[in-house]
């Protein structure tokens, strides 16, 4: 990957892209050609391309929320990161991803934000660029609409290393919102902490003590029936058992 900054980079940013480039020459040449990474996403603003401030609100983030999904649909050859659809906000499936991640940031023990059907896709965008966001799809090798679960776990187990690098030693995301597959991200999430023990506290929430980091089991974001209401409710009820229990709260 070309270097466009002229400043020394951000640690964080190197590891990224010499990981990019390990796990792209792990392919064959007809694999690489539908090679798609992803990471701290950067591309936000399109008047300001600056990946030294990303990596900066993600480093002093209390929250590092990282969305962990399966795959992408029909980007051969690109690189999520600085992906332009991110700022425009088309479609299901980054609505809901932005509106979790705001009302991720907002949640605690005492509040529980809600989401307000005639509030504008517009607002709930400015707010939410405020905060860093990660996204990591589990098989950089960009398909369609659909794939099945056990192709997942295929690739994943195949590109175990890369994987639990990539969002272990490099991002270190303390909530972690797997995006659907019927538990199957929720498990692999689960997989990469293998190490670590995390106590389920409802049928969103899985929490490790040890890392102070919160697995949530998500719905896919572009699944027509899934319930941002629900999930939210579930974490705000994680916070007030952790907060009673004077643990660590994120």
């Amino acid at each position: 990957m070309n270097n466009i900054f002229n400043e020394k980079e951000p640690e964080l940013y190197i590891k990224e892209n010499d990981l990019c480039n390990r796990w792209h020459e792990s392919y064959s040449h007809e694999l690489q050609e539908l090679f798609c990474f992803d990471g701290l996403l950067y591309y936000r603003n399109p008047e300001c391309n600056d990946v030294f401030s990303e990596v900066e609100k993600w480093e002093n983030a209390k929250r590092k929320i990282l969305f962990l999904m399966k795959d992408t649909n029909g980007n051969p050859g690109d690189d999520y990161r600085w992906w332009e659809e991110f700022y425009f906000i088309r479609g299901n499936f980054f609505q809901n991803i932005f509106k979790c991640l705001w009302a991720l940031n907002k949640v605690t023990a005492n509040y529980k934000p809600s989401f307000d059907e005639s509030k504008p896709m517009e607002e709930y965008t400015a707010e939410a660029m405020q905060y860093p966001i990660a996204i990591v799809n589990v098989k950089k090798i960009s398909g369609g609409a659909n794939v099945k679960n056990g192709i997942i776990w295929d690739y994943y187990w195949q590109d175990k290393n890369f994987i639990d690098e990539q969002i272990r030693n490099i991002l270190k995301p303390n909530i972690i919102v797997c995006g659907g597959g019927s538990g199957t991200l929720k498990n692999i999430a689960l997989k990469i902490y293998s190490d670590m023990e995390f106590k389920k506290y409802n049928d969103w929430c899985y929490y490790c003590k040890q890392n102070d980091t919160l697995i949530i089991d998500d719905y896919h974001p572009s699944y027509p029936a899934r319930d941002n209401e629900g999930m939210i409710a579930a974490v705000h009820e994680f916070y007030k058992q952790k907060e009673k229990k004077d643990c660590s709260i994120i």
